[in-house]
């Protein structure tokens, strides 16, 4: 039995080695591989519900159907509904799918759009209605259309000769200030002051308001006569009082009489030639009348033959000429032809 312990050199020697006389090098070794530590997972919070289709649904419903029944603005409040009901139909499938927690706000939504167009559509036709002309596609704009078309069938024929329409008498010229010429002719005017204060006419060379662009004026006492001629070369007419002037015609001339009262009357026409008495009442001074014979009608004082006062209860005369043109009375003096 051998000895573990038991060495013989012979045995443990170590085989030759030709290269151990040459000169030993260390071993080439890869560097050890470099490990890193992955980064902790960033954590995702619960994704939160997507609420915007019915909320904007609820609030454009009810917006539409609080305008919709408006004239004009209904037809923004139809608009609103019917996106209304595209938004809340939309909102009804999110919730749906569980993307939405706000069902009852879309069904609201939908439920207003809904609302919003049918009043809007109702407002519009009833609306629309109170424009209809009453000679429409009706019954009775049928007949009445019926009807005229009959008449003017029975007018090609031998018809009736129509009755002459009533000619109405022109409007007279108003208070105000005219332009001769532009807004009112040159020529002699006639009116009645019929009312309680009387009435002022003035002829005028200018519109400056100053008292020199007055060639000449009167007032007319209440209930007279009024008669005025504008000459081509005035710049204006002004009337006041609420009178009425219009152009001296046949038509237009006052029937004469025995009796005549306050005014500026035509000789001939309105008032007869001859001789005239009054009897002033009163016995003050305000209670006197005034008489003048006429040349013409311009109210200036070249057109004054000759003139007069008549003392309040005083007895009055005057004798009117065939060649004089006019003659003014004024008071309440009433004249009569002897």
């Amino acid at each position: 039995m051998s000895d573990p312990t038991f060495s013989d050199p012979e045995i443990n020697r170590a085989p030759a080695d030709d290269t151990a006389s040459q000169p030993q090098t260390a071993a080439l070794y890869p560097p050890p591989p470099t490990y890193y530590q992955p980064p902790p997972p960033v954590p995702v919070g619960p994704v939160g519900p997507s609420n915007g289709m019915g909320l904007t649904a609820l609030i454009l419903g009810i917006s539409g159907l609080a305008v919709s029944w408006i004239p004009v603005l209904g037809c923004l409040g139809l608009i609103a509904g019917i996106i209304a009901i595209v938004f809340g139909a939309l909102g009804i499938g999110k919730a749906n799918r569980g993307a939405a927690t706000n069902r009852s706000s879309a069904v609201a939504g939908l439920a207003t759009g809904i609302a919003a167009v049918i009043v809007g559509l109702v407002a519009a036709v009833a609306f629309g209605s109170f424009d209809v002309p009453e000679s429409s596609d009706t019954e009775a704009g049928q007949d009445e259309r019926a009807a005229a078309e009959d008449e003017a069938e029975a007018g090609e024929g031998d018809a009736a000769p129509a009755e002459e329409e009533e000619v109405e008498e022109p409007a007279g010229i108003g208070d105000g200030q005219w332009e001769v010429g532009a807004e009112i002719e040159p020529g002699t005017y006639v009116t009645w002051a019929d009312n309680s204060f009387g009435c002022y006419v003035a002829r005028l060379a200018g519109f400056s308001g100053e008292l020199d662009d007055i060639i000449s004026n009167t007032n007319l006492d209440s209930d007279a006569r009024g008669r005025i001629t504008i000459a081509d070369d005035d710049a204006g007419v002004e009337f006041s009082g609420g009178c009425e002037w219009v152009p001296a015609t046949e038509e237009t001339l006052a029937p004469p009489s025995e009796e005549i009262g306050a005014g500026i009357w035509e000789v001939g026409t309105e008032i007869q030639p001859g001789t005239y008495t009054t009897q002033a009442p009163g016995d003050g001074i305000l209670d006197s009348c005034y008489v003048a014979r006429l040349d013409g009608f311009s109210l200036d004082l070249d057109d004054i033959i000759a003139n007069d006062n008549i003392d309040g209860g005083a007895q009055g005369r005057i004798e009117i000429a065939d060649s004089d043109t006019g003659v003014e009375f004024s008071g309440d003096c009433v004249w009569t032809l002897e």
